[in-house]
């Protein structure tokens, strides 16, 4: 078993990359130990980074679900239960394992809040599923309250190197609570 596996019970980890190669490395190491378990998986990523990926596995991405995230998660509010929900309820079987980046750079600061929540309650969403969701996180373009709001929103981070620690500030509700406003 690994840290991003656990039988019956929901994993939710962050990754935070600070270049395109940390980038790679973690997420096709994550998906190849999909593969390993023959568990069915999702990759919802903007554009270029879903061909970053979908280059490194080769041939072994076939059989995974591409979705440039740019377009799928335009609204944050339909990623849970359009991209991954609807996912997951698809291969109700075993865990399934999915890559989210629902924040990236280029996100506007109205979209932000929107997106800070959706990372927020996947927590409740997922709670109980055997799914495991890996967040990635750009440590370069981000800003520090991004990436503080990633590590409250997740209970595990990792860093590029593969460094899997329990997150000491992880309070979700807390996150929602700050977002929620008019």
């Amino acid at each position: 078993m690994t840290s991003t596996t656990i039988d019956g019970a929901f994993v939710h980890p962050a990754l935070f990359y600070r270049d395109e190669h940390e980038y790679v490395r973690r997420t096709a190491a994550f998906l190849t130990e999909g593969l390993a378990h023959g568990e069915p998986m999702a990759v919802a990523v903007p554009g270029p980074n879903l061909e970053l990926i979908r280059t490194a596995l080769g041939a072994d991405a076939e059989g995974i679900l591409f979705l440039d995230m740019t377009e799928a998660g335009r609204n944050p509010g339909r990623i849970i239960p359009r991209v991954l929900r609807g996912f997951a309820d698809a291969h109700p079987g075993g865990r399934v394992r999915i890559i989210g980046e629902p924040i990236w750079a280029g996100r506007s600061e109205t979209e932000y809040p929107a997106c800070a929540q959706h990372e927020a309650l996947i927590n409740a969403a997922f709670e109980g599923r055997a799914v495991t969701i890996l967040c990635p996180y750009d440590e370069t373009a981000l800003t520090p309250e991004v990436l503080a709001d990633a590590r409250a929103t997740h209970p595990l981070v990792m860093d590029g190197d593969g460094r899997q620690e329990t997150s000491d500030v992880y309070d979700w509700r807390a996150v929602v609570d700050r977002y929620n406003q008019p």
